[in-house]
């Protein structure tokens, strides 16, 4: 993958990442009806996405802040943005 193309990739998964951030904002309410076990699934899903994403959500916003992002969190991207792709993903499914 060429750099403009992971930038691409990057841009993508950020945006789908905040759709669902938003879509489980909205969405609050139709959880109170979910199971304990659903709930706990729910709960184990969203804080796998919030983990696997951090590192993506912090260079996005020191980039946006002007704030140097530094190499290792850039090279931390390489793993976090499909990570925080396929974790983005679970909570998508699961979402009522």
């Amino acid at each position: 993958m060429t750099r403009e193309e992971f930038e691409q990739y990057v841009e993508h998964v950020f945006r789908y990442h905040n759709q669902v951030m938003s879509e489980l904002i909205e969405s609050a309410e139709d959880r109170t009806e979910l199971s304990v076990t659903e709930a706990r699934q729910f709960t184990a899903a969203e804080k796998n996405m919030d983990t696997a994403c951090e590192p993506l959500n912090e260079v996005v916003s020191k980039s946006l802040s002007g704030e140097n992002v530094g190499l290792k969190l850039k090279m931390d991207l390489v793993d976090a943005v499909p990570a925080c792709e396929e974790a983005s993903k679970v909570v998508d499914d699961l979402l009522p």
